[in-house]
């Protein structure tokens, strides 16, 4: 199995030292998407060859903003451990969380945020 890897996107300085000290310990790689790749498939970005899907490399795809994270190649206990450390190290709250999965392994990062931003506007109405 790859390594475990935690892809990141538009982090904050203090979140980003933060999540990178986690990963350091628990053997996470930590790898900051750039807004010129949100178009690319997110099985690319995580290193697994990839065909279709997405928007073809150059394509301009609309920028997001958001703090944004998916954790790949990450078991359940990896996973767990990893989140419990976000949890106990008082780190802001990211909302657009996913992880990596045959479903999403070939949408674009915008994609994926669209669809998570989507998810958590439901989940706050519903709270309501």
């Amino acid at each position: 199995m790859a390594q475990p890897l935690l892809l990141t996107y538009n982090l904050k300085a203090g979140t980003a030292a933060g999540l990178e000290a986690i990963c350091r310990a628990q053997g996470i790689r930590v790898r900051a998407v750039e807004p010129k790749e949100y178009g690319l498939p997110i099985g690319a970005l995580a290193g697994i060859p990839v065909k279709g899907g997405a928007s073809p490399s150059g394509t301009p795809v609309p920028p997001f903003h958001d703090e944004m994270l998916v954790m790949c190649h990450m078991l359940s206990g990896e996973l767990d451990a990893f989140l419990q450390a976000m949890r106990g190290q008082g780190l802001p709250r990211i909302a657009l969380k996913a992880v990596l999965t045959p479903v999403n392994v070939l949408w674009s990062s915008t994609d994926l945020h669209d669809e998570l931003a989507r998810e958590h506007s439901e989940i706050q109405r519903r709270n309501r």
